[in-house]
């Protein structure tokens, strides 16, 4: 399927370009390659603000991206107050990073991007709450597991959050999403400094945090399997339970 919306209306031109370049590349043109013209040929601030559905998911997604990256932070940062050599547990927090985003791939294919990214959270939440206890060896686990989890929620939000937004608005809706990540960045370091004082309190907030955040992504829809909305009308599409369509994930 091929938008018509560059070819300024000219179909018939457009598809003989098609067939010309497949020709030049020694192929045949599909059977099922259509033009059709976007309707909504623009998508302004306001026809998103008249979208509900786009204003909770937009809400929620920035939500996503930043418990992303206050996780993963927050583990960065307070990894100075673990015992042992700074050098060996960085290098162990970083080496961490690596399964968890090879696995959240492998997940993706098999769960799909929403069900990986509330599992990622879930249990990163988790090892966030057990580090409470004071005990060396079972923080420095919990660290090392949700270093993990955080190097899968990254892998999962740039992804999730591109094929969720209308190609009018992925960039403006991703770029929002960052943006709120850098927000939550900008606090991390304070959230490792407060451990030096009060070794709970830091933890029950971003813990407790990761599970609501995780609550709300029930709201959102499932995008693996399915076509990147085109216009607002697809969009709204992503939340039919149909079966998806034929796109690989």
């Amino acid at each position: 399927v091929v938008s018509t919306q560059s070819t300024g209306g000219q179909e018939k031109r457009a598809m003989a370009l098609l067939e010309k370049v497949a020709e030049q590349n020694k192929h045949e043109m599909p059977p099922n390659c259509q033009l059709y013209e976007e309707i909504d040929q623009s998508a302004s601030l306001v026809d998103v603000m008249k979208n509900p559905r786009l204003v909770i998911c937009g809400l929620i997604n920035m939500g996503g991206w930043f418990m992303t990256s206050l996780v993963y932070y927050m583990l960065w940062f307070s990894a100075k107050n673990l015992a042992g050599s700074i050098y060996v547990n960085a290098a162990v927090l970083g080496a961490a990073e690596l399964p968890g985003r090879v696995a959240a791939f492998l997940f993706m294919e098999k769960v799909g991007r929403k069900a990986t990214f509330m599992l990622s959270l879930s249990f990163a939440s988790i090892c966030v709450l057990i580090s409470i206890y004071d005990n060396t060896t079972s923080r420095k686990v919990m660290y090392g597991f949700g270093k993990a989890l955080a190097g899968a929620l990254w892998a999962v939000i740039y992804l999730y959050s591109s094929e969720m937004y209308p190609t009018k608005i992925r960039n403006l809706g991703s770029g929002i999403g960052s943006a709120s990540a850098r927000i939550a960045a900008l606090i991390a370091p304070f959230i490792g400094d407060a451990l030096v004082t009060s070794p709970i309190i830091p933890y029950v907030v971003v813990g407790v945090a990761g599970f609501l955040c995780t609550a709300t992504f029930f709201y959102v829809p499932e995008t693996g399997g399915k076509d990147l909305p085109q216009t607002l009308a697809e969009f709204d599409k992503l939340f039919d339970k149909k079966p998806p369509s034929d796109v690989k994930a």
